[in-house]
């Protein structure tokens, strides 16, 4: 007689016995559980009992073990394989071909009269609604008249779509709609005016660059919209974009004074990193610890929550706004003292406009923030010169060239890396360049000049000097204490007999801790006063 599912659950070891008549009849009903094994087999989708009443019809044999102290099933088929479970049972009765034709069931067709496409249900399409509304606010598509609104660009100004080799291949303007073409006039999307630019690189955003003399891109614009809209970086330290870019509050692995790595402690503001010596310190800080650079230029005190923290824009110097008394100051360029005043407008006065020096010479201040294709053009061919005597130097962290981002006066969180507020000083003989300087002021108290650099057809002219001169006699106009630079120890005996200048000791560079000087490694820091 049939043994029943109690019986198997009960451990024994066989099921000799042939079905009944009465058994016999459930087979006709086992034809019906041929879907149930082949869901069994297939899918993994049975109702088991259905699976297991038609491989008892069909001669299978239900045995228990024992492993790891446990009571197993196992499915024996007439061939006497054993199966370690009831999907792989299934799935070598299907094989075998014991399985009647059984065609799957082929889904009925609906007849609706609505449209083909079913509205979701409210539950998922709140969940849907949720998903893009976080995709959107993690990588917003760039919208020509968002970035308008934001005023990241204008209607109209100028842009052009740069080649592999940084040249530009088409010319175009702004407008809400797209690019307008500056050949044919038409208004392309950003693809299709990649497209129209016959380049396949398909990052229009990326490539499509704006004609003022800063090198962004459309995707830096859109970064820089993300960045100031987001909850203030300034103002609330432990927001995603203060923590070091979404890109995050990592800390830098070297130190921002010798630009070595090792043991180094982090600020707790920015993702600058220290050496405790190079600090001055005997030992690491207890308690949270901020920078010289992120404590106030007034109460010495760093980040509080209470207080808003902004930076001077000549100095760069950091100060609680309680410190600086001041009633207004959202929509101002925040200048901390009358001394950085005169040198913010003293500098904007002299940006741009060539000073004769005689004998068909001119010297001038260049930034690459101001608009104009001449104003680039100078910048690329001072960006040369320089190229000539210091080689290109991709740096790990940005993957750029650091001479061109100092030219360019690019952006960094790190302080090492960040050059902004660098112009650039280069002196002309019938409009060709012949030697360049990089200059960044921190208000009155010090200036730097990292590079400095003569074309080859002109060098052993005095053009050096020339260009050097030029530069002090401006900053003691502008009120500027000191200039420093980082000479090689080949050029540190030219800097100190012909220019002037004086090594700078140990408790000398400390004292200027809180600007952000760039030294490099192998260098040697040298200073001149000059009032």
């Amino acid at each position: 007689m049939r043994r029943n599912a109690f019986e198997v659950l009960l451990g024994f070891s066989s099921f000799s016995s042939r079905l009944n008549d009465k058994a016999a009849m459930s087979v006709s009903e086992g034809e019906v559980c041929e879907g149930a094994v082949r869901k069994k087999g297939c899918s993994g989708r049975p109702k088991n009992s259905k699976a297991k009443s038609h491989l008892w019809a069909k001669d299978r044999v239900f045995r228990y073990a024992h492993e790891n102290g446990k009571q197993e099933v196992r499915y024996q088929s007439p061939n006497v394989k054993l199966y370690h479970s009831l999907k792989t049972a299934c799935k070598s009765f299907i094989d075998d071909g014991t399985m009647g034709n059984l065609e799957p069931k082929q889904p009925q067709k609906r007849k609706c009269s609505g449209p083909k496409t079913q509205p979701l249900s409210p539950k998922r399409s709140k969940k849907v609604k949720k998903q893009e509304n976080r995709i959107s606010d993690r990588k917003p598509r760039i919208d020509l008249s968002w970035l308008i609104d934001n005023k990241a660009v204008s209607i109209l100004e100028k842009v052009y779509y740069r080649s592999k080799t940084g040249t530009p291949l088409i010319k175009g303007r702004i407008t809400r709609d797209g690019i307008q073409c500056l050949c044919c006039f038409k208004v392309f999307a950003l693809t299709a005016f990649e497209v129209h630019a016959g380049s396949t690189n398909r990052r229009p955003a990326a490539n499509i660059i704006l004609d003022d003399g800063t090198g962004r891109s459309l995707s830096d614009c859109q970064r820089q919209v993300r960045h100031s809209t987001s909850p203030s970086n300034v103002d609330n330290p432990n927001s995603k974009t203060a923590k070091f870019n979404s890109i995050e509050h990592e800390n830098d692995e070297a130190c921002s004074v010798c630009c070595y790595g090792g043991e180094l402690i982090c600020c707790e503001y920015c993702p600058s990193a220290f050496h405790v010596n190079c600090l001055g310190l005997n030992e690491v800080p207890d308690g949270n610890w901020f920078c010289p650079s992120c404590c106030c230029g007034i109460c010495g005190i760093g980040y509080l929550r209470e207080k808003s923290f902004r930076a001077c824009h000549q100095c760069e110097l950091k100060f609680h706004i309680d410190c600086l008394s001041l009633k207004s100051y959202e929509n101002m360029v925040l200048l901390c003292s009358q001394k950085c005043e005169k040198v913010f407008y003293g500098l904007q006065k002299l940006t741009g406009k060539p000073i004769p020096v005689g004998n068909n010479l001119t010297w001038t201040l260049l930034k690459s923030d101001h608009h104009g294709a001449e104003n680039h053009s100078k910048l690329r061919v001072a960006l040369k010169v320089m190229h000539e005597s210091f080689e290109p130097t991709k740096n790990d962290e940005t993957g750029r060239d650091v001479v061109e981002d100092m030219v360019f006066s690019r952006v960094s969180k790190l302080k090492r890396l960040n050059f902004k507020g660098f112009y650039t000083v280069i002196v002309e003989e019938k409009e060709d360049v012949v030697s360049v300087a990089t200059l960044r002021v921190y208000g009155s108290r010090v200036a730097e000049m990292p590079l400095v650099a003569t074309s080859f057809r002109h060098r052993r002219r005095g053009m050096c000097r020339l260009l050097v001169d030029q530069v002090e006699k401006n900053l003691v106009k502008l009120g500027v204490e000191k200039l420093i630079l980082p000479a090689l120890p080949t050029t540190v005996d030219t800097w100190v007999k012909c220019f002037g200048f004086t090594r700078m000791e140990k408790d000398e560079i400390l004292n200027l801790l809180r600007y952000s000087l760039l030294d490099f490694q192998g260098t040697i820091l040298c200073q001149k006063l000059l009032t």
